[in-house]
């Protein structure tokens, strides 16, 4: 179905080595679109490129570091030399932050937020000049639950997520003059490496991520390609109608109030 959408289509996916960045990607790709990753994790992205393109896709990767603007104008400009058009964005990239206020330094704050607000910022602006000019694009940001409720230990997360929300509204307001359209997708708990890193930090991370799960009235973890779903959904004309939207791929996590696990019913 996807491929009606989007063959010959550009798409840059920001932070598309691993997890839910890398789902998307390859979604992208086996609808037909030119699909550029930008990552920090070289590797990783270059051997998803290797494996898209053995599928038939057409990938390609650029290093690039979302907190740097030199480094995020040089790959917007290579993608309109090389394409000559912009149709999708996906701003991915994001850093998981573990730590109270009162223990976070200055720089540790700035590194998250650099990275999870000013990244997006820096990745959306190279978008919006591109596609205003064009008159046409659209724009999808992956944002987190904490930016509307968190926890005790994710102070600057759930600054630079809330943050992350606040801007897909004003830059929806944007470009809707110029027919861009602007969504956030807000994931619940997704089994991706760096939710697998967080587990590891519990005693028994197997049991760490049995809990994680069970705070999901679906009782357990989102997959990367459920969320890349919604990705391809925002992006295609199927949303043609819908922009400023944060739209939630979370088992229901934030429907409810906290009761502890799920009741059990018998018919």
């Amino acid at each position: 179905m996807w491929n009606e959408f989007f063959t010959d289509k550009t798409v840059v996916i920001a932070g598309g080595s691993t997890g839910i960045g890398s789902a998307s990607a390859a979604g992208f790709a086996r609808a037909g679109a030119n699909v550029i990753i930008t990552d920090v994790a070289d590797e990783i992205g270059w051997a998803l490129v290797k494996a898209l393109n053995d599928e038939g896709g057409r990938v390609q990767y650029q290093h690039c570091d979302v907190s740097s603007e030199e480094d995020v104008t040089r790959v917007f400009g290579w993608v309109q030399s090389t394409f000559g058009s912009l149709d999708v964005v996906h701003a991915n990239a994001g850093i998981e932050w573990t730590k109270d206020v009162r223990h976070t330094t200055l720089a540790q704050w700035q590194h998250v937020v650099d990275v999870n607000l000013t990244g997006v910022f820096l990745v959306t602006r190279a978008a919006m000049l591109t596609m205003c000019e064009r008159r046409s694009g659209a724009i999808v940001v992956t944002s987190s639950p904490h930016a509307l409720a968190t926890v005790p230990d994710s102070g600057a997360y759930a600054a630079s997520k809330g943050g992350a929300h606040a801007l897909v509204r004003s830059l929806s307001l944007e470009g809707a003059p110029y027919g861009v359209r602007v969504n956030g997708i807000v994931p619940g708990t997704i089994d991706t490496p760096m939710v697998r890193r967080e587990a590891q930090a519990a005693a028994d991370p197997e049991h760490q991520m049995e809990l994680m799960a069970g705070t999901h009235p679906l009782n357990r973890l989102g997959q990367p390609e459920e969320v890349a779903n919604m990705a391809l959904f925002l992006a295609s004309p199927l949303a043609s109608f819908m922009t400023g939207s944060l739209v939630s791929v979370d088992g229901g996590l934030m429907a409810g109030l906290p009761s502890g696990p799920p009741l059990s019913y018998n018919n």
